[in-house]
């Protein structure tokens, strides 16, 4: 079900989102009938449905996240957005018509192009709207327009990554960007979070690898790890702990001393929820000992045997 198995399943669908039928108002109008559809429709709350600003359509940020399976991240300060989908960073402004386009690569996001779109994000019912067809463009999307059906019809692009298991991370060069799935674990002894194998070992243990934060990130400038991963979970889980959460991590590997760990931060790290350990893997029908909160890996084998 995870990792790119569920990636292409929606790369199978349709993101379709009907547009207003008749003159255009000037400025904001809620499209019609709005419906938006990957495989499956997606719900939007009264009142927060699809824009058409100046004749081009404008969705909420968090419906076009999970249409494209892109990680969001929101500045407070400057009303900055990034959206990372593995490879490609985008970061726009709110009122701002120009997008930074970015490739992640290197250990890091290097700058690839300015876009200029038709319409800038903005701010409807206190939600973030986003232009359509500027977004799904620069990952790579095919915009269709069906004018007779008044819709439009966004299929992304296969994505050729570098996909590895948890027990494959020691073995990567520093810098290298990965994509994988684990579940999300917390070690009682240092309160440090790392990814753990949805499975043990051959000899009976999980893999794991640990979490890495930036000590300067956009909250202060000397954050420490637990006030930033902390912050992290919060803005993406919606708590500050999410152990037992399985997750598809996209993002980049880095040593630290000798030790390979995966960067979380907001420039080149994606991370998606699969739902909790336990219902994951029953949905699959695999074997499986009941998900321990906060232990130490150490002693984790035994206490999960």
């Amino acid at each position: 079900m995870g990792g790119m198995e569920d990636f292409m399943k929606k790369l199978a669908g349709i993101l379709a989102a009907v547009l207003l039928v008749g003159a255009l108002v000037p400025g904001a109008a809620f499209a019609a009938n709005e419906k938006v559809v990957v495989g499956e429709a997606l719900q939007f709350q009264e009142g927060n449905g699809p824009l058409i600003i100046n004749e081009r359509l404008m969705l909420p940020l968090r419906a076009v996240s999970e249409a494209l399976d892109a990680t969001i991240y929101w500045f407070n300060d400057d009303k900055r957005i990034q959206i990372v989908l593995y490879d490609t960073l985008l970061s726009l402004q709110i009122g701002n018509s120009i997008m930074g386009q970015y490739t992640i690569k290197n250990g890091k996001a290097e700058p690839k192009e300015n876009i200029e779109m038709d319409v800038p994000a903005t701010i409807q019912n206190d939600r973030t709207y986003v232009p359509v067809r500027a977004i799904s463009e620069a990952f790579s999307a095919d915009v269709q327009w069906d004018n007779p059906n008044r819709t439009a019809v966004i299929i992304p692009k296969p994505r050729t990554e570098n996909q590895v298991v948890v027990s494959e991370i020691p073995y990567q060069a520093e810098g290298t960007l990965c994509a994988l799935t684990g579940v999300i674990a917390k070690d009682a002894s240092n309160g440090s979070f790392y990814l753990r194998s949805l499975q043990k070992n051959g000899i009976g243990s999980y893999d794991k690898v640990y979490f890495c934060t930036p000590t300067k990130t956009s909250i202060s400038e000397d954050t420490s790890y637990g006030e930033y991963i902390s912050a992290y979970w919060k803005e993406q889980f919606g708590n500050d702990n999410p152990a037992g959460e399985v997750v598809r991590f996209t993002g980049i590997t880095t040593l630290i001393d000798g030790v390979q760990h995966l960067v979380i931060n907001k420039t080149t790290t994606g991370i998606r929820s699969l739902g909790y350990y336990d219902t994951y893997m029953n949905n699959l029908g695999m074997s499986f000992d009941a998900f321990a909160n906060e232990i130490s890996p150490d002693t984790e084998s035994d206490i999960l045997n």
